[in-house]
């Protein structure tokens, strides 16, 4: 019986290892959403604050407070469904500082204060409008971005 390992061994030694260091390589490389997520995140979200915010009048109240409820709850649907396809980030953005991370989040908040601006001289329901329809915009903008980031970095990875 030799003392050393067995013929073959450390090749298979070695194998094992790359293979673990691509796993993890592909499991620190994001993973992009679905194809569908970025206009239905923009859409979505575009209705939902520009209706939730308009004042409307009080026969399309319920009408409005229906359709507001629904669209809601297909915002939330799309991200749930999105997120279990393709796991989900603790922090907004794709790493770096806290700031970084952040950066996103804070100008969807500053696009939407912004759009409010048109209140003040065209009324609440202009400011509802252009928040919603800023908001929406940045939503699908920075969903795209990301999507195509994070397909860019999988076919890096892949390609080592």
């Amino acid at each position: 019986m030799p003392n050393g390992p067995e013929p073959g061994t450390t090749k298979y030694a070695e194998r094992t290892l790359q293979l673990a260091e691509r796993a993890r390589t592909a499991a620190r490389v994001p993973r992009p959403w679905p194809r569908w997520f970025a206009p239905a995140r923009g859409v979505l979200g575009a209705a939902v604050f520009a209706l939730g915010g308009a004042p409307w009048p009080a026969r399309a109240g319920d009408l409005t407070g229906a359709l507001l409820c629904v669209l809601a709850a297909a915002f939330v649907v799309a991200h749930y469904v999105a997120v279990r396809r393709s796991r989900v980030l603790a922090w907004p953005g794709d790493g770096g500082t806290t700031w970084q991370r952040l950066t996103p989040t804070l100008v969807q908040a500053a696009l939407y204060g912004a759009g409010w601006l048109l209140a003040l001289p065209f009324g609440r329901t202009a400011g509802a409008l252009a928040s919603g329809v800023l908001l929406g915009a940045t939503l699908w903008t920075q969903t795209a971005l990301h999507d195509a980031r994070a397909r860019a970095a999988r076919r890096a990875a892949e390609s080592e």
